[in-house]
């Protein structure tokens, strides 16, 4: 049995005041060890989830050697356009008149609208091309299909044209009466 201490006195004091009984320590199932005190139980090992397997890295895709090809033919060719046709569109007055001649339209009085709107067509359409030019190198180094940025860029030059054109015939009073003279009779 154990012997009461002096610091040990109280809490059996307290225990009894309280009504309950005191229990005994429960007794070590280990042997009595030979050589010093029993080792501390060491805590569980922290169970981790299996290690992963990483996933294979994607094969990187294929040049479109294709893709490649055909883009930088086709900007060829818008670059062929622009720097071909800036003199016509340079002296846009006199190809007019020249095509109103030929036409039997009558005379081209518009000409320095025309020159003014050639010139202002002539930098929509070199501002044009630098951005497709651009744009494509920007999907080919994505590896992206970059072919019909090209092309879009030629329909939107040939509208933008078509629509400059338009502006400059229909403001020209010859073609205004050429186009009376036809409807009415």
């Amino acid at each position: 049995m154990r012997r009461a201490t002096p610091t040990s006195a109280p809490s059996e004091a307290g225990a009894a005041s309280t009504g309950r009984r005191m229990t005994e320590p429960t007794p070590d199932p280990r042997p009595q060890p030979r050589w010093g005190q029993y080792a501390d139980v060491p805590p569980p090992a922290p169970q981790y989830p299996p290690p992963s397997i990483p996933e294979p890295a994607p094969e990187p895709e294929r040049r479109r050697t294709g893709d490649i090809v055909l883009t930088t033919v086709l900007l060829l060719v818008g670059v062929y356009d622009v720097v071909a046709q800036w003199p016509l569109y340079a002296s846009l007055g006199s190809a007019l008149q020249e095509a109103y001649r030929v036409q039997g339209i009558g005379e081209f009085t518009s000409i320095g609208l025309a020159d003014s709107m050639g010139v202002v067509l002539n930098i929509v359409r070199a501002g044009l091309l630098a951005v497709v030019v651009a744009w494509s190198l920007v999907r080919i180094g994505r590896r992206k299909r970059a072919f019909w940025v090209p092309l879009a860029g030629g329909v939107l030059a040939g509208i933008v044209a078509i629509g400059f054109l338009f502006a400059i015939i229909l403001q020209d009073p010859a073609f205004l009466e050429y186009a009376q003279r036809t409807a009415g009779g």
